[in-house]
């Protein structure tokens, strides 16, 4: 594989872990990246929300890795988690499945009754 970075990128990198460090550091930061937004089976489970103190639930990273199991042990499309969840934009579903925005309570509501409790 052949990654193009900025050298100034490099330059923190190696600031960070030495030139000789770069391969692993790239390795992890890849790999927590992947944790957080498209999480294995094996980090799905308990707790499937996160709180920021607001009134409505994010997901977390347990909670989306536990949505992709069961939309590929089901077959769903992205497009009916949508309309299940009462998503008219496209762009603020995905950043609610990813954890960046609230879901609403309706969608936290579909997640528990439809999605967990037939996983």
């Amino acid at each position: 594989m052949h990654a193009n970075l900025q050298p100034e990128d490099l330059l923190r990198i190696d600031a960070i872990v030495g030139p000789h460090g770069r391969s692993k550091f790239i390795r992890d930061a890849i790999r927590m990246q992947l944790d957080q937004i498209a999480p294995g089976d094996e980090k799905a489970g308990e707790p499937y929300f996160e709180d920021d103190g607001l009134h409505e639930p994010h997901l977390s990273a347990s909670g989306r890795a536990t949505v992709f199991r069961v939309l590929r042990k089901k077959r769903r499309s992205l497009d009916e988690l949508q309309r299940a969840f009462g998503f008219d934009d496209p762009i603020d579903f995905l950043h609610a499945l990813l954890g960046f925005k609230p879901l609403p309570n309706r969608a936290a509501s579909v997640v528990v009754a439809e999605l967990l409790s037939k996983g």
